[in-house]
């Protein structure tokens, strides 16, 4: 007869299987069918399916503490806000490859012109930008009063801290969403479908959804970082307001009652506290001594930890701290090297980023012919230089690349046709390397034709080669 284990063993078996997992059994001994004869899925912990899930992060505390009161965070997600809708979206149809432009009447095209009753395209996608910084997500919401069509469809910016994802029972992924408006518990919240929910997010590699729950909040790894921000800040503010000096310490030889002592405590804050008295000159009876306790400003060394904020919170939104006229960016940047950050921001930053909303857009507002993409030919720091490429057609041409490939190389689109695009031409005075030259003879045979007498006033001279 087995058996049973105490109640102490179960929990010391619990406790392991929680720390270290369930054992290891393979495949043979527990009949599990090979991943080719079935379809893989995940399976969500019971306490999760069909609930609304929290969110790991305070949503709210990152808006308030930090986009609201941090004018570097602001100033960094407001950047690239703005920048966001230079790029401009648009309506397309036909051939992907090569498509054509929607008419202004198109409903798609009208949607992208005023997605909803409240806001134009640009103020629709920064405040899309904002929350995809602030929290990681970025959720819209469409609105079609037609299946089928987009004729008076609405796309609305939803808030990201008021929007719950729903994991699926069934199948591996979500059920929906529940839109909780504000003063609503999460049971009187509204559900939403995933088909008209936009949902574009930052990677994460701790969703416990794997990849179908919420994005990482680039405030994230930069919480620690920007609290010191402030709390540097708030010193500065509370110094300026309230002392003379760093702290310091009044001592005397006489003893003082608690009643004097505070008295002339609250005489010198009077006489010499807040910046405004700081060019007062201090006078004390004798026998008393002002001795400074407290580090001043260059012993806190508040210039290096401004450049070190900087540096760490511009690196997590990936902005160049040069762009944004930060104190070390002013320091050490030069218009050409603003000129290159900016290109390097876009490129490796907004282009990725932008195109997270494009894929988004393209699923979600696609009318049978019709699709929607970004373009980019208003970006300035992605127009190509047109001297540079100019100058480097020149050189290929020079070298014999016939002129429409040198055009194609650098990327130059002539306007129409022109005579000769096909034809290389090379510098009269080139020559092979292993062959000699010989002036060719000229003979004066009576009058000079019009072609020597150019060849004589530019005093030019033909060569030809001959094999050694």
């Amino acid at each position: 007869m087995i058996s049973k284990p105490s109640l102490f063993e179960r929990a010391k078996i619990a406790f392991d299987v929680f720390r270290n997992g369930f054992p290891r059994v393979s495949a043979t001994s527990r009949n599990i069918i090979p991943m080719d004869d079935k379809e893989f899925s995940f399976i969500w912990p019971t306490w999760r399916v069909g609930q609304p899930q929290y969110k790991m992060i305070d949503i709210h505390g990152y808006i308030n503490d930090g986009f609201n009161i941090n004018s570097l965070i602001y100033s960094a997600i407001m950047f690239k806000a703005r920048s966001s809708v230079i790029a401009k979206i648009r309506a397309y149809e036909g051939d992907p490859e090569n498509p054509t432009l929607c008419k202004p009447d198109h409903p798609l095209a009208k949607l992208l012109t005023r997605p909803n009753p409240t806001q134009s395209w640009s103020e629709f996608q920064m405040r899309q930008m904002i929350f995809f910084n602030l929290t990681g997500d970025a959720f819209a919401l469409l609105l079609k009063p037609k299946r089928d069509s987009f004729e008076g469809a609405s796309f609305i910016g939803l808030d990201s801290s008021r929007v719950f994802i729903i994991p699926e029972k069934e199948k591996s992924g979500i059920m929906g969403y529940v839109y909780v408006p504000e003063g609503k518990t999460r049971m009187e919240g509204i559900p939403l479908l995933p088909e008209y929910v936009s949902h574009v997010k930052l990677p994460n590699p701790s969703d416990p959804l794997e990849g179908y729950g919420y994005g990482l909040s680039p405030l994230s790894p930069a919480s620690r970082t920007a609290s010191v921000d402030n709390a540097i800040t708030d010193f500065i503010k509370v110094f300026f307001e309230k002392g003379a000096v760093v702290p310091g310490l009044l001592s005397t030889d006489q003893i003082l009652s608690p009643e004097t002592a505070a008295m002339l405590k609250e005489r010198w804050k009077e006489n010499y506290g807040g910046y405004h008295n700081w060019t007062d000159v201090g006078v004390m009876d004798k026998g008393t001594k002002y001795e400074r306790i407290g580090m001043n400003f260059q012993e806190m060394s508040f210039a290096e930890q401004d450049e070190r904020n900087e540096a760490r919170i511009c690196g997590v939104f990936g902005v160049p701290i040069s762009i944004l006229d930060t104190r070390s960016g002013i320091k050490a940047s030069t218009y050409n090297n603003k000129e290159n950050d900016r290109r390097m921001f876009w490129e490796d930053v907004m282009l990725p980023e932008i195109g997270l909303f494009e894929n988004d857009y393209k699923y979600y507002l696609n009318d049978g012919n019709a699709f929607v993409k970004m373009d980019y030919s208003d970006v300035p720091a992605l127009k190509r230089d047109i001297p540079k490429a100019v100058d480097a057609a020149y050189k290929l041409w020079s070298m014999g690349e016939t002129r429409a490939n040198a055009y194609a190389m650098v990327g130059l689109e002539p306007i129409g046709e022109t005579p000769g695009a096909d034809t290389s031409y090379l510098p009269i005075n080139i020559m092979p390397i292993d062959s000699e030259t010989e002036e060719i003879p000229t003979t004066n045979t009576g009058a000079a034709s019009s072609e020597d007498e150019d060849r004589d006033k530019g005093k030019m001279k033909f060569r030809r080669s001959s094999k050694k």
